[in-house]
């Protein structure tokens, strides 16, 4: 009797004995490095500041290696690690052409999609990982949730597979991130400068002279900057038409009339900045490209001024306007005089002794 007894007790230890060694065999948890989570950086308090440490993940997804699961898991730890509350996400993106946005290409497609949303000062901020770029908030709506996981442990306990999310074969846990990430762009003042003697350097180059700095169109150009940073912080972006006869009335409210041509540009250029020497390339292009009008040469131009406002999401406004000064003819300079022709000023200002009036 007692044997049997004993024997009734030892088959459920053994059942269960072999239940929980099954489990830690197939368990796909026990699979995800231990420790996990671990600071990456800073903790981060706004939207701003997020968007300021997302890395560059464009062009690094790989099918089935290092596609939108894993970079979703991925940007979760990245900024779990920046002290950020975010969530991985799976469901189904449907987004029917393809919208650039931002600087970046969001391309069409349909069908199963893994995405992060993140809780920032109580922010919801949609994160796309393929990119690592937050969603504008008019391409949410291509986003149809289906399931959401707290972290890395929710998503592969409930999924039954590591292989879905295991970033870390891709990328080192232990080591830096090797994608790049936003660089400390210096003040908007040093900003200037440098665009500016690059655009000198270029002219040298091309065995043009040299634009002096012109500190009143600098200011007018820097004014234009800030204004462009705040209409289009603000969604009102009329567009860039309407650029040039802002600025050459922005030129005259401000008294500033002794030119007899100016070229006016401006320049967005979507932030974060990655790459302070390509973005510096990225100015001097759009001024090569710019600088010459229907009829006006760069060796037409002799003073310029700079303007450059960055907003709080890093997108940097460059305003240049560079003019050919002239020496009499506008207002409150002498009259212009030539050889067979009386004094005479540039409407519509006339002369009176001597001085454009």
């Amino acid at each position: 009797m007692k044997r049997w007894i004993i024997t009734m007790a030892i088959v459920p230890i053994a059942a269960l004995s072999l239940l929980f060694a099954f489990h830690g065999i197939f368990d796909p948890v026990r699979d995800i490095p231990d420790p996990y989570y671990q600071d990456t950086g800073h903790h981060v308090t706004n939207r701003s500041e997020l968007i300021q440490i997302l890395p560059l993940l464009k062009d690094t997804y790989q099918e089935d290696y290092f596609d939108c699961s894993e970079m979703s898991a991925f940007m979760e730890w990245y900024l779990e690690g920046h002290g950020v509350d975010t969530v991985i996400v799976t469901g189904e993106r449907n987004q029917p052409h393809n919208i650039s946005a931002g600087g970046f290409e969001y391309e069409k497609g349909a069908g199963d999609h893994a995405w992060i949303i993140s809780n920032v000062s109580g922010e919801r901020v949609l994160i796309e990982p393929t990119l690592a770029r937050v969603v504008p908030k008019s391409l949410e709506r291509h986003y149809f949730a289906d399931k959401t996981y707290n972290d890395i442990y929710d998503a592969v306990g409930s999924s039954r597979s590591v292989v879905e999310y295991d970033w870390w074969t891709v990328v080192d846990i232990d080591s830096p991130v090797p994608f790049k990430t936003p660089v400390s762009l210096p003040a908007s003042a040093e900003l200037e400068t440098d665009i500016f003697d690059l655009v000198n350097m270029e002219r040298e180059d091309d065995g043009l002279l040299a634009l002096e700095q012109n500190d009143e169109i600098a200011e007018v150009a820097r004014a234009y900057s800030r204004d462009l940073a705040a209409r289009k912080g603000s969604g009102n972006d009329g567009g860039d038409d309407s650029d040039d006869g802002e600025l050459g009335d922005l030129l005259k409210k401000s008294g500033i009339y002794y030119f007899g041509i100016s070229v006016e540009q401006t320049l967005s250029v979507p932030g974060p900045v990655y790459d302070y020497e390509e973005f510096l390339q990225t100015c001097l292009d759009a001024w090569a490209h710019g600088e010459s009008g229907d009829y006006t040469g760069a060796s037409d131009l002799d003073e310029s001024g700079i303007g450059v406002a960055v907003d709080p999401d890093g997108n940097v406004y460059v305003t240049q306007v560079s003019i050919r000064r002239i020496h009499c003819g506008y207002k409150g300079a002498p009259c212009c005089k030539e050889q067979g022709y009386y004094p005479w000023c540039y409407k519509p200002w006339e002369c009176n002794r001597g001085i454009c009036e």
